[in-house]
């Protein structure tokens, strides 16, 4: 074989390979509901928390919108971490039915929403969220069957004070209006996976409310 023919060859391949990893991106990043995202049978249930975060520090956040790391619930002594995530929503997916509460989020301040490394020498290196009795209380939610609901807001303010440890501010919310926002964002982002059907019922059903 000829030094022109090998080349051609592997051009071929090579940019069969590149439409391939392609194709593999473009179904990964614009189609996310074609992921494992989405319930496992007909009981299983998913529960939405819209949780945010605002500093007094880091201009970087001005460029950076901030995000937790992890974000938990717990049923009675277990804990579950969320499954999926969008904008400021986290989603804990197949759940079974129960009482569920919000139990703790973690949000590295070393990192923000990238993966770049920013310090600061009056800073600790997370926010860890120790949420109070009453938060926890209303956040009590009693999953059924085969639904979507959400959980609620929680806005966390962080005031930072030189040579002592922040000062965590949380208020929690949860309005009609909230609530249809959720699942509105849901079935946008995930049109075509079973948690998005479920999310543009519950819209119908909330606008109806609202008329």
């Amino acid at each position: 074989m000829s030094e022109e023919k090998k080349v051609s060859k592997w051009e071929t391949m090579t940019s069969g390979i590149f439409r391939k990893f392609l194709i593999l991106l473009f179904v990964t990043y614009l189609f996310p509901e074609c992921s494992s995202f989405g319930p496992k049978n007909s009981q299983s249930s998913l529960i939405i928390i819209q949780m945010t975060i605002v500093k007094d520090e880091m201009i970087l956040d001005e460029l950076i919108d901030p995000r937790f790391q992890k974000v938990t619930l717990r049923k009675g002594e277990k804990s579950i971490e969320y499954s999926e995530s969008s904008g400021h929503y986290y989603y804990f997916q197949n759940l079974k039915e129960g009482q569920y509460e919000v139990y703790d989020a973690i949000h590295l301040l070393n990192r923000g929403a990238s993966d770049f490394a920013f310090s600061s020498t009056k800073q600790p290196n997370k926010i860890d969220i120790d949420f109070d009795i009453d938060t926890v209380r209303k956040s009590r939610v009693d999953l059924q069957p085969g639904t979507v609901i959400f959980m609620g807001s929680f806005h966390v303010t962080v005031d930072f004070k030189f040579q002592e440890e922040p000062k965590i501010t949380i208020r929690y919310s949860k309005t009609n209006e909230e609530e249809l926002a959720a699942m509105d964002h849901l079935h946008k982002n995930f049109p075509r996976s079973g948690w998005g059907q479920k999310a543009k019922n519950r819209v119908k059903l909330l606008s109806s409310f609202a008329q």
